[in-house]
């Protein structure tokens, strides 16, 4: 016999469990509908790495006998050795104080045609660079001036031989002596040779009058560049004025700026490396050694200045910046090999081989931290003693990437 009680608890549980499930089964289909709207809103990844390959899986080269031959592959180890430190420091290239020499006018006169220098011109000592016209020569007339100084050479000829023949008179009477007569002649052979020269002098005076021939040259003191020029063709130059700049550029400097916290840190004594600022590592760089230069400083930056010199102006022009490569007091241990093993890859990664059986290499990432002479100095490399390629590692690192062909 059914109990009407039990019936009806029994309806309203199965109500209550149909409910529970139908409202269990919205909320999960909303939950799907708003993590399908999220992941329809969320946007897409700026890049996506396909096949990603991990540096302990990367591919071994093999060589054959003969391949290895013909690359020249050679392997040195890993050192790890106390290294002297550098730093980079920005410099500027400057001349010396007393590079410049400003030559002037010897005296008041107009510059001749055809003679101006132009500036960046390369001269040499004694190159004649201006022909000056005096405005008022010291002698007016040349003429009678050498004609005053063969009338002065006549009369010391006839002073001369009216004292040798009183001397050769003394000597017959045995009052003189034969050295006095000696001096006579002595002293009439110099004045008949300057009465040679007064003679030639007037008539190159009366060949070439003194309008045809009263420039004077103006020369270079030295060899340099000209810098500056201060007078033109057919300008009148007072004495003494300027006329030319002659730049000096067989001595060059290096002022690098250092901070005066870092001077006790630096080498003062050794060169300095010096290259552009935008060589890579290991580029050609010029030595400069140490000079002592009239002292110079920057309160407001607290830096001190040094200054190097170059052998020669080379690729440099003066005022330009480059960077200076300075060597620090002191050493410390550190990874080297050759530069010749180091290998970048496009993304600018450093490489090596390593040896890892015979004829067999493997690449491995390094980390450099700078570049000494033709060593490299790693920050982060393989373990010292470990046999990596110095020669060949540009064909090796072809050979990997072109599957071998």
């Amino acid at each position: 016999m059914n109990n009407p009680d039990r019936n009806a608890s029994l309806k309203h549980l199965r109500f209550v469990l149909q409910f529970a499930l139908l409202a269990a089964l919205s909320m999960a289909g909303s939950s799907c509908a708003t993590d399908r709207a999220a992941q329809a809103q969320k946007p897409a990844p700026p890049a996506k790495v396909e096949n990603p390959v991990k540096e302990g899986d990367l591919a071994t080269v093999t060589l054959s006998t003969e391949a290895e031959a013909r690359l020249g592959i050679r392997t040195a180890p890993v050192e790890f050795t106390a290294v002297t430190q550098s730093r980079t420091f920005g410099g500027e290239v400057v001349l010396p104080p007393d590079s410049t020499i400003i030559v002037s006018a010897p005296m008041a006169g107009t510059i001749l045609g055809g003679s101006a220098p132009a500036a960046g011109e390369m001269v040499k000592k004694g190159q004649v660079v201006f022909r000056l016209l005096p405005l008022l020569p010291p002698e007016r007339d040349a003429r009678a001036l050498a004609q005053k100084d063969l009338t002065d050479a006549e009369t010391r000829v006839e002073s001369s031989k009216t004292k040798l023949r009183r001397a050769e008179e003394l000597l017959r009477e045995k009052a003189g002596s034969v050295k006095q007569v000696e001096q006579a002649r002595e002293e009439l052979a110099l004045a008949e040779s300057a009465l040679k020269a007064a003679r030639e002098k007037l008539e190159r005076v009366i060949r070439s009058p003194l309008s045809g021939d009263a420039s004077i040259a103006v020369v270079s003191p030295q060899d340099g560049m000209i810098q500056k020029v201060h007078a033109g063709t057919g300008q009148n130059v007072a004495g003494s004025a300027a006329l030319f700049e002659i730049l000096d550029l067989r001595q060059v400097w290096v002022r690098v700026p250092v901070y005066a916290g870092d001077l006790s840190s630096i080498e003062r004594r050794q060169p300095a490396r010096v290259h552009n600022l935008g060589d890579s590592p290991g580029s050609p760089t010029l030595l400069a050694r140490p000079i002592q230069a009239p002292p110079t400083a920057n309160a407001n930056a607290s830096t001190v200045d040094l200054y190097y010199q170059l052998p020669a102006l080379g690729p440099f022009r003066p005022g330009q910046k480059v960077g200076v490569t300075l060597t620090l007091a002191g050493s410390q241990e550190s990874l080297l090999v050759a530069q010749s093993a180091i290998v970048r890859d496009v993304q600018g990664g450093e490489w090596v081989y390593e040896s890892t059986a015979p004829q067999q290499y493997v690449r491995r990432r390094v980390e450099v931290r700078y570049v000494t002479g033709d060593q490299a100095v790693l920050a982060r490399g393989p373990a010292a003693g470990t046999q990596v390629v110095v020669t060949g590692a540009a064909e090796l690192f072809g050979t990997e990437f072109s599957g071998g062909k």
